[in-house]
């Protein structure tokens, strides 16, 4: 299993990359492919509302191109002069809003994984040691995000269970009781820190973080994957003047299958631990 966040990290700048470097629907699929299977067996609790994200991001550039673009041969309808929507509605901008989402898809898609697999914790702790108090402030103020949007439905739902309004109204009287709940939950962070000895000495480290062969690969195949898709001829896609995408270099979909390295030492580590499971 990969365990180092700085081998997740240069997976991840070659994994967008690959989304980026090369919109051809074919290298698409496959990459979204590849991530899908990295992403199933590091997998935790189930992040359902990281892909709806990640959907709800792909079919917003669908709608956007098909309803405002009026270019393109394959007319699909035609709608009377309505502003802003009538007019042809062509496939051609269809499958162009379907690139420009499928891109977005693969990003939401690559920190789904790195969220999954890395800890903030670890990342914080391979910083130089100039940067450690700055990664941990910026560690802690990320934190606080789900955390106040988490303690906010707590008080709306407390404030409902007492019959009181929970409408766009009611939002003034719920920030006083959110920032004191804010307040609280930063004085337990700086207690717990304070107790922790943060800032007092040389920082150490419980559980030190090593390289592992697989570490290793994965890095060396992430690089390999940038230096390719960098290095390689594309095969560009503009659905505006050719809907079919041509079919892409071998050496290209041979780059993007590099990043499937942690799917594929993930099997063979399911398969070495198999008996201990029996």
């Amino acid at each position: 299993m990969i365990r180092h966040p700085l081998s997740w990290g240069v997976w991840s700048i070659a994994a967008l990359a690959a989304a980026f470097i090369d919109r051809n629907p074919y290298m698409q699929a496959l990459l979204l492919l590849v991530v899908i299977n990295v992403y199933l067996p590091y997998q935790g609790r189930r992040r359902v509302g990281t892909w709806q994200l990640g959907i709800a991001l792909a079919v917003v550039p669908i709608i956007f191109s098909a309803a405002l673009s009026r270019f393109g041969r394959h007319v699909l309808f035609t709608l009377p002069p309505i502003p802003v929507i009538g007019g042809r509605w062509t496939l051609d901008a269809v499958a162009f809003g379907a690139s420009t989402g499928l891109a977005l898809l693969l990003t939401v898609a690559v920190f789904a994984v790195l969220q999954t697999t890395t800890r903030s914790a670890d990342v914080v702790a391979i910083l130089p040691r100039p940067l450690y108090r700055a990664g941990t402030t910026v560690a802690l103020a990320l934190a606080f995000a789900p955390k106040t949007l988490t303690a906010f439905q707590a008080i709306r739902e407390a404030r409902q269970l007492r019959g009181q309004r929970t409408g766009w109204r009611s939002a003034p009287g719920l920030l006083l009781p959110l920032l004191l709940t804010t307040l609280e939950r930063a004085l337990q962070y700086g207690e717990s820190l304070d107790a922790r000895g943060f800032g007092s000495g040389r920082r150490s480290r419980y559980r030190p973080l090593n390289w592992t062969p697989a570490d290793l690969l994965v890095v060396i195949a992430s690089l390999a994957a940038i230096v390719a898709l960098a290095w390689l001829p594309a095969a560009p896609y503009n659905p505006y003047t050719d809907l079919v995408p041509a079919l892409p270099n071998p050496d290209r979909l041979l780059a993007v299958g590099l990043l499937a390295v942690p799917a594929v030492t993930a099997s063979f580590y399911r398969v070495d631990h198999a008996p201990h499971h029996a």
